[in-house]
């Protein structure tokens, strides 16, 4: 049957594009002009080269955010990984990885941070911390006696940094930094429950957070290494640092009242101090 020309004419006529189409198409026009600007803003000499990234079986959006996010994460500091210009748009996405509360109720650390955990105080009123806890699991690597020697609520960061700077066992009172919030880097101190307003991608503050990265980065490698002296002999070690918290290591005390003064007695008379010479962890700290 040949239809008619009225019939045809209504086949032909073009529907109008409804509202919501229109409007998905604008706001994603928008969100691509917005990923523009911020390609400009922060890396305005690898533009072209980030929107002609491609993958295979993937979107072009998603390719171009990915090759933007990884190129963020090769220079400055680490991202979560998004994918649609939107996401970028609304802010840097950051890496979190402060101790949130429920974070402090996980015991599966690895030796050396356990008894780290368990040297410190937890910015939590009485009843509220995981203290008892973490005792427990860190007498499995440490004898009873030698943790009940720690104050009733840990060390807190002063009473760390007091007894630790300038010392090897500095490390622990970094620790004890981030447990609290307070290594002033947001890296460090705010978790993924904290939502950020002002993290907009502008160059001063992507080299901002690129300088709180350099620092943070430099507290976690400190953590990991003296993690690992710990667990070399966890009883004898935790002994050692346990004693540095509490004043009691007589050399330790004197090297560092020893930096106080330009010179020294010695059996060669009035020597200079020099203050470059490294303070270093006693017995096997080596291995």
């Amino acid at each position: 049957m040949i239809p008619g020309l009225s019939a045809l004419g209504r086949k032909l006529r073009r529907a109008p594009v409804s509202p919501a189409s229109v409007a998905a198409i604008l706001e994603s026009h928008e969100a691509y002009l917005a990923f523009r600007r911020i390609l400009r803003e922060t890396f305005p000499e690898d533009e072209a080269a980030i929107l002609a990234a491609h993958q295979a079986g993937g979107s072009r959006e998603n390719a171009r955010v990915w090759e933007f996010l990884h190129l963020v994460e090769a220079r400055y500091f680490p991202v979560y990984e998004v994918d649609q210009y939107e996401q970028v748009a609304c802010g840097i996405p950051f890496v979190r990885n402060a101790w949130g509360y429920e974070r402090f109720h996980e015991l599966d650390l690895r030796t050396g941070e356990l008894l780290l955990f368990a040297l410190c105080a937890q910015p939590f009123e009485p009843g509220y911390d995981t203290r008892l806890s973490i005792l427990d699991a860190a007498e499995t690597h440490v004898p009873r006696h030698v943790l009940s020697e720690i104050p009733e609520q840990g060390f807190d960061p002063a009473n760390l940094h007091e007894r630790l700077d300038g010392t090897p066992y500095v490390a622990a009172a970094e620790f004890a930094d981030w447990l609290w919030g307070a290594t002033d880097t947001v890296f460090l101190d705010l978790d993924d429950e904290v939502e950020v307003m002002d993290a907009d991608w502008t160059r001063e503050l992507v080299l901002e957070l690129a300088e709180q990265w350099r620092r943070a980065s430099g507290i976690l490698d400190r953590i990991t290494e003296f993690a690992s002296w710990l667990e070399a002999d966890p009883p004898t070690h935790f002994a050692q640092l346990l004693d540095a918290a509490l004043g009691r290591d007589a050399h330790l005390e004197y090297q560092r009242t020893r930096r106080l003064y330009a010179c020294e007695i010695t059996q060669e008379g009035l020597v200079p101090i020099s203050h470059d010479e490294p303070i270093t962890l006693p017995l096997d700290a080596a291995s």
